[in-house]
């Protein structure tokens, strides 16, 4: 089918699922997020730990603006670049711990222009939970 001969609601109705899934995407890798920087801590080579936080920062950085969520590039720009500069473990965690929280706000709250409730959503998701 050629996208021109869709019909305006039903793109707005794929935008949106596809915005809902970035959002619940988005505060899984957040989550995930947490969990490594908490990783950061423990005694160890962190190579592996601090690889996983810049990808994920670097996927939320690139696919933030395609859903209207473009205060999230920056910050999660910022901490993607702060992954590559080598800097220590700490300052990598501080700066995680402070950007982690902005994100949740800025996907849970009103700056995207929709609200979505806290907790599990109502449907199975795809990893079956």
């Amino acid at each position: 089918m050629n996208p021109s001969n869709v019909p305006a609601t039903s793109m707005e109705a794929r935008m949106a699922a596809l915005k809902g899934r970035f959002i619940e995407d988005t505060l899984l890798q957040t989550s995930e997020l947490e969990r490594l920087v908490g990783r950061l801590a423990e005694p160890g080579d962190k190579a592996e730990v601090r690889q996983e936080i810049g990808q994920i920062a670097h996927r939320m950085a690139g696919r933030a603006g395609i859903f209207d969520f473009s205060a999230l590039t920056p910050r999660a720009s910022e901490l993607e670049h702060f992954v590559l500069s080598h800097r220590s473990d700490a300052d990598l965690r501080d700066l995680a711990e402070t950007i982690v929280p902005e994100i949740r706000r800025v996907i849970l709250g009103d700056e995207a222009g929709c609200h979505v409730p806290e907790g599990p959503s109502d449907g199975p998701r795809s990893d079956g939970s």
